[in-house]
């Protein structure tokens, strides 16, 4: 049905895209998203990429804007809105960070559009949360949530979805202008779909073990978009870090493997906050809030990991997907470690190996 309406999409608005521009800068992905203090255990230093989306912009002069470049603004605002807005409804469900962090991403996409918008006087409809102009985009939300709604495992592959279509639709119209003021912005928004779609992949399989199957790029156009994130890390997290596709499946996609080497192993100590769905949150010694990706969640229950509030413990780990840290395992004070990745930094429970270790006191 979604495809349906994707292609619903494209019938029922003036096709318009850019040429292609030499901008290439993850930097609304990392940008809104804090590091943890932890402990070092290697040499490793991050790297960190920013950007001056205004100061860019500034240097670049305004040109003619066709009604086609116009509707192309205004369509893809909403678009934006509507990532937002999906991901809103489903951090509220399922109480997933991944889910929260992006959907501050997307409102980031939104201010660079409207950055579009404003210099070129055009006003985009100023509606609430969960409802939009078009009435395709309308239909389409109300398609994603409910199917979000559905488990955990949907509700990232809709995420996964909406970036997909994001994609098309950016490069879509990419085509069809030479303004390089808007050839800067949308490039810079597929640049941050293509790191959102590698979160919500990554989160698909450390949730619950399922490789992700794309839904609307063909084969082709998924592994460069996965390709894309290659060397800057894990969307969300400031690190070099290789992104970790490697390998073919299904049809000649790639698939999301564990990091061979994990060169930026830390650790830290904090006392429990919350559990829910294989993340738990932790207040660090020094005071700072964080998420930490445990894995599948039937997994770590079955390992007997219940934690309660208050309790302290030491995660060793990586940074992960939208600032999350990705524990290897996990040590209450006083009582049992709990083991959730192999060294290599590889799911435990991926493909039914290993039995984590955990428990083991």
């Amino acid at each position: 049905m979604m495809r349906n309406i994707l292609i619903g999409t494209f019938a029922s608005i003036l096709v318009v895209a850019i040429g292609t521009a030499a901008y290439n800068v993850i930097g609304v992905q990392a940008a809104d998203v804090s590091e943890p203090t932890t402990v070092n255990l290697t040499q490793s230093q991050p790297e960190t990429v920013t950007q001056d989306h205004a100061a860019e912009l500034a240097a670049i002069p305004p040109a003619d804007l066709s009604a086609e470049e116009s509707a192309a603004l205004l369509y893809m605002y909403e678009e934006e809105k509507l990532a937002r807005d999906v991901y809103n409804t489903l951090f509220m469900v399922w109480n997933i960070p991944t889910f929260q962090n992006i959907a501050a991403s997307e409102q980031m996409h939104m201010d660079s559009v409207q950055s579009l918008l404003d210099r070129y006087a055009l006003t985009p409809p100023l509606l609430g949360a969960g409802s939009f102009a078009d009435p395709t985009l309308q239909g389409l939300y109300s398609t994603l949530v409910a199917q979000g709604s559905q488990s955990i495992a949907e509700a990232l592959k809709v995420g996964a979805a909406i970036e997909e279509i994001d994609i098309l639709d950016l490069q879509t119209r990419l085509a069809f202008t030479n303004n390089a003021d808007i050839q800067l912005v949308f490039n810079n928004l597929v640049n941050g779909s293509n790191n959102h779609l590698q979160a919500f992949v990554s989160a698909l399989q450390n949730q619950t073990g399922e490789i992700y199957q794309s839904q609307y790029l063909n084969a082709e156009q998924y592994a460069a978009a996965l390709a894309a994130t290659q060397g800057n890390g894990y969307a969300g997290s400031n690190g070099n870090r290789q992104s970790g596709v490697n390998g073919n499946g299904q049809n000649g996609i790639p698939q999301v493997q564990a990091q061979d080497n994990l060169s930026d192993l830390s650790a830290m100590h904090g006392t429990v906050s919350a559990y829910a769905y294989g993340t738990l949150t932790i207040v660090t010694d020094d005071g700072q809030t964080v998420g930490i990706q445990l894995g599948n969640s039937n997994y770590v229950t079955s390992l007997g990991f219940a934690p309660q509030a208050g309790q302290g413990v030491t995660v060793i780990g990586f940074p992960g997907d939208q600032g999350l840290f990705s524990a290897t395992s996990v040590a209450v004070d006083g009582g049992a470690t709990y083991t959730f990745r192999e060294s290599t930094g590889r799911p435990a429970w991926a493909g039914g190996k290993g039995n984590g270790g955990g428990g083991n006191p």
